[in-house]
Protein backbone atom coordinates (compact mmCIF):
# COMPACT_ATOMS: atom_id res chain seq x y z
CA UNK A 1 0.00 0.00 0.00
CA UNK A 2 1.27 3.41 -0.61
CA UNK A 3 -0.42 6.71 1.28
CA UNK A 4 0.67 10.15 -0.73
CA UNK A 5 -0.04 13.50 0.84
CA UNK A 6 -1.97 15.53 -1.66
CA UNK A 7 -2.20 18.60 1.21
CA UNK A 8 -4.47 19.16 3.75
CA UNK A 9 -6.44 16.15 4.10
CA UNK A 10 -5.86 15.37 0.99
CA UNK A 11 -4.52 11.89 0.43
CA UNK A 12 -4.36 9.43 -2.37
CA UNK A 13 -4.17 5.79 -0.87
CA UNK A 14 -3.36 3.10 -3.40
CA UNK A 15 -2.61 -0.56 -4.02
CA UNK A 16 -2.10 -2.06 -6.90
CA UNK A 17 -4.29 -0.68 -9.54
CA UNK A 18 -7.13 0.37 -6.88
CA UNK A 19 -6.77 4.11 -6.00
CA UNK A 20 -8.98 5.60 -3.10
CA UNK A 21 -9.04 9.44 -3.24
CA UNK A 22 -9.47 10.56 0.57
CA UNK A 23 -10.90 14.30 0.40
CA UNK A 24 -9.73 15.37 -3.05
CA UNK A 25 -9.52 19.09 -3.47
CA UNK A 26 -9.82 19.35 -7.61
CA UNK A 27 -11.54 17.40 -9.72
CA UNK A 28 -8.81 16.97 -12.19
CA UNK A 29 -7.73 14.29 -10.08
CA UNK A 30 -10.79 11.88 -10.24
CA UNK A 31 -9.55 10.57 -13.47
CA UNK A 32 -8.55 6.47 -12.29
CA UNK A 33 -9.25 6.97 -9.18
CA UNK A 34 -11.94 3.86 -7.92
CA UNK A 35 -13.31 5.24 -4.78
CA UNK A 36 -13.53 9.29 -4.03
CA UNK A 37 -14.00 9.29 -0.01
CA UNK A 38 -15.15 12.88 1.55
CA UNK A 39 -15.34 13.15 5.18
CA UNK A 40 -17.27 16.04 5.32
CA UNK A 41 -21.25 16.36 4.42
CA UNK A 42 -21.86 18.25 2.13
CA UNK A 43 -18.37 17.60 0.38
CA UNK A 44 -16.34 21.03 -1.03
CA UNK A 45 -17.22 19.53 -4.44
CA UNK A 46 -19.97 17.44 -6.78
CA UNK A 47 -18.97 13.84 -7.09
CA UNK A 48 -18.01 13.57 -11.18
CA UNK A 49 -20.07 13.26 -13.86
CA UNK A 50 -18.18 11.84 -16.38
CA UNK A 51 -15.79 9.57 -14.60
CA UNK A 52 -17.41 6.06 -15.11
CA UNK A 53 -16.14 3.32 -12.28
CA UNK A 54 -15.59 6.05 -9.51
CA UNK A 55 -17.61 5.75 -6.53
CA UNK A 56 -18.24 8.61 -4.27
CA UNK A 57 -18.75 8.06 -0.67
CA UNK A 58 -19.92 11.16 1.30
CA UNK A 59 -22.21 9.31 3.97
CA UNK A 60 -21.97 6.91 6.47
CA UNK A 61 -22.59 3.57 5.47
CA UNK A 62 -20.98 0.04 4.55
CA UNK A 63 -19.29 -0.32 0.78
CA UNK A 64 -17.44 -2.86 -1.05
CA UNK A 65 -15.63 -2.10 -4.03
CA UNK A 66 -12.95 -3.75 -6.10
CA UNK A 67 -12.39 -6.12 -2.88
CA UNK A 68 -11.88 -3.21 -0.26
CA UNK A 69 -14.51 -2.91 2.83
CA UNK A 70 -15.23 0.55 3.55
CA UNK A 71 -17.37 0.99 7.03
CA UNK A 72 -18.14 4.69 8.07
CA UNK A 73 -20.07 6.65 10.62
CA UNK A 74 -21.10 9.73 11.70
CA UNK A 75 -18.34 10.98 14.10
CA UNK A 76 -19.79 14.82 14.97
CA UNK A 77 -20.72 18.27 13.93
CA UNK A 78 -18.43 20.84 12.96
CA UNK A 79 -18.73 24.21 11.32
CA UNK A 80 -22.04 23.46 9.56
CA UNK A 81 -20.70 19.53 8.36
CA UNK A 82 -21.27 16.36 9.04
CA UNK A 83 -18.22 14.85 9.64
CA UNK A 84 -17.10 11.06 9.26
CA UNK A 85 -14.93 8.33 10.38
CA UNK A 86 -13.92 5.55 8.33
CA UNK A 87 -12.51 2.16 8.56
CA UNK A 88 -10.51 0.61 5.17
CA UNK A 89 -9.81 -3.12 4.88
CA UNK A 90 -7.34 -2.82 1.78
CA UNK A 91 -3.95 -5.81 1.44
CA UNK A 92 -5.19 -7.02 4.50
CA UNK A 93 -4.30 -3.72 6.23
CA UNK A 94 -7.23 -1.71 8.25
CA UNK A 95 -6.92 2.17 7.62
CA UNK A 96 -9.01 4.43 10.50
CA UNK A 97 -10.17 7.77 9.26
CA UNK A 98 -11.01 10.87 11.11
CA UNK A 99 -12.49 13.64 9.80
CA UNK A 100 -11.56 17.39 10.64
CA UNK A 101 -13.02 17.47 14.42
CA UNK A 102 -11.61 19.53 17.45
CA UNK A 103 -12.49 16.91 19.71
CA UNK A 104 -12.61 13.19 20.65
CA UNK A 105 -15.44 11.27 18.84
CA UNK A 106 -17.95 9.67 21.16
CA UNK A 107 -17.17 6.19 22.40
CA UNK A 108 -19.35 4.54 19.99
CA UNK A 109 -17.66 6.24 17.13
CA UNK A 110 -14.17 4.34 18.56
CA UNK A 111 -15.49 1.32 19.09
CA UNK A 112 -16.39 0.85 15.69
CA UNK A 113 -13.19 2.37 14.45
CA UNK A 114 -11.68 -0.69 16.52
CA UNK A 115 -8.12 -1.64 15.85
CA UNK A 116 -6.83 -0.21 13.11
CA UNK A 117 -2.92 -0.52 11.97
CA UNK A 118 -2.89 3.10 10.46
CA UNK A 119 -5.53 6.16 11.75
CA UNK A 120 -5.25 9.05 9.59
CA UNK A 121 -6.36 12.15 11.29
CA UNK A 122 -6.20 15.87 12.47
CA UNK A 123 -3.78 17.44 14.20
CA UNK A 124 -6.49 18.59 16.75
CA UNK A 125 -6.74 17.83 20.09
CA UNK A 126 -7.02 14.22 19.95
CA UNK A 127 -4.27 12.68 20.92
CA UNK A 128 -5.71 11.13 23.41
CA UNK A 129 -7.78 9.02 21.06
CA UNK A 130 -4.78 7.85 19.17
CA UNK A 131 -3.62 6.11 22.75
CA UNK A 132 -6.71 5.29 23.27
CA UNK A 133 -6.79 3.34 19.99
CA UNK A 134 -3.20 2.51 19.51
CA UNK A 135 -2.61 2.07 16.10
CA UNK A 136 0.60 0.82 14.87
CA UNK A 137 0.78 4.05 12.38
CA UNK A 138 -0.29 7.73 13.00
CA UNK A 139 -0.49 9.76 10.12
CA UNK A 140 -1.87 13.68 11.20
CA UNK A 141 -3.26 16.00 8.28
CA UNK A 142 -2.93 20.25 8.23
CA UNK A 143 0.52 19.29 8.93
CA UNK A 144 1.11 22.66 7.20
CA UNK A 145 -0.71 24.78 10.28
CA UNK A 146 2.69 23.50 12.19
CA UNK A 147 0.41 21.59 15.18
CA UNK A 148 2.01 18.57 14.12
CA UNK A 149 5.16 19.62 16.61
CA UNK A 150 3.06 19.52 19.41
CA UNK A 151 0.96 16.42 18.09
CA UNK A 152 4.36 14.70 17.93
CA UNK A 153 5.68 16.17 20.88
CA UNK A 154 2.71 15.07 22.73
CA UNK A 155 3.17 11.16 21.23
CA UNK A 156 7.22 11.93 22.10
CA UNK A 157 8.11 11.47 18.77
CA UNK A 158 10.07 13.44 16.45
CA UNK A 159 9.68 11.93 12.45
CA UNK A 160 11.18 13.21 9.76
CA UNK A 161 9.02 14.33 7.26
CA UNK A 162 8.62 11.64 4.23
CA UNK A 163 7.04 12.34 1.00
CA UNK A 164 4.90 9.16 1.06
CA UNK A 165 4.45 6.27 3.18
CA UNK A 166 5.51 2.66 1.65
CA UNK A 167 4.01 0.07 3.94
CA UNK A 168 2.82 -3.56 3.91
CA UNK A 169 1.17 -5.48 7.00
CA UNK A 170 4.44 -7.55 8.41
CA UNK A 171 5.91 -3.53 8.47
CA UNK A 172 3.06 -2.86 11.11
CA UNK A 173 4.07 -3.14 14.81
CA UNK A 174 0.20 -3.20 16.60
CA UNK A 175 0.44 -1.37 20.06
CA UNK A 176 3.27 0.43 19.12
CA UNK A 177 2.80 3.73 17.98
CA UNK A 178 4.42 5.22 15.05
CA UNK A 179 4.31 8.59 14.59
CA UNK A 180 4.49 9.24 10.31
CA UNK A 181 4.80 12.93 8.99
CA UNK A 182 3.77 12.95 5.26
CA UNK A 183 4.89 16.25 4.05
CA UNK A 184 3.35 17.79 0.56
Amino acid sequence: MVITPQGGSYFKIQSGSFTLLLNPTNARSFKGANVILHTTTPPPMSPPEDEEGTFWIENAGEYEIGGVRIEGWNAGFEQGSVVGAYRIQIEEIEVGILGPVTANPTAEVIEELGEVDILILPTSDVVGLVRQIEPGIVIPYNTESGDYKKFFAELGQSPAPEEKLVIKKKEITPGKIRGVWLKT
